[in-house]
């Protein structure tokens, strides 16, 4: 059996939608249908692990329906918040281009854009504590299934270091970056831990 880790359906963000906050983004109605369609891509599944985000709690939303689960939130999970909550509110995309220039082209893995925002070490932290957890509840998982939904900067992290651990540097979050732009990971794009672990 597995642990199948899920970025999150199409959000309102995605499609250049103006939001409120990190966490109230909501799905877009084709981020719904994408949800549904994971039901019958997944095989059962038993237990399911979602970030305090909204966006991950309604992609989750059609699994828990069909096997009458509840969800856990961990804490680890939300996606990399590198751009102040406050500057952010009722922006989109466009409107954000070059608050996100700015910030990477510092490349800086201390830098806060605000005391209401992360450094990428802050993002490297929680995905190391939840990478230590996954390696701990594996074996909880030889004959049943976890779904994990985050999130696409955290998964992209997360699989890098999954296949290649790395210490904090200049040189990984510069990696990072390029393999986000070059290579983002997709809407309800999954992937199985037990495999990549297995393969590094």
């Amino acid at each position: 059996m597995s642990i199948f880790l899920i970025r999150h359906a199409e959000s309102e963000a995605n499609i250049n939608g103006k939001t409120r906050s990190h966490a109230s983004i909501a799905l877009s109605e084709n981020g719904h249908i994408q949800a549904q369609n994971l039901c019958s891509t997944l095989p059962k599944i038993d237990h399911v692990m979602v970030s305090k985000y909204l966006r991950t709690q309604q992609t989750a939303a059609p699994i828990l329906e069909k096997y009458n689960l509840d969800f856990e939130v961990d804490e680890h999970l939300h996606e990399f918040s590198y751009l102040s909550e406050f500057k952010c509110a009722n922006t989109n995309l466009n409107d954000r281009k070059a608050w996100v220039n700015a910030y990477w082209e510092k490349m800086d893995c201390q830098h806060r854009d605000s005391d209401d925002a992360e450094s990428f070490e802050d993002l490297y932290l929680r995905v190391q504590a939840f990478h230590d957890k996954l390696k701990t509840v594996a074996e909880s998982y030889a004959a049943k299934n976890l779904a994990v939904f985050s999130h696409g900067q955290f998964l992209q992290l997360l699989i890098m270091q999954i296949q290649q651990p790395s210490l904090l540097t200049k040189e990984l979050m510069q990696k990072f970056r390029t393999d986000l732009v070059r290579q983002p990971i997709k809407n309800t794009e999954i992937f199985n831990f037990t495999k990549v672990y297995s393969e590094t």
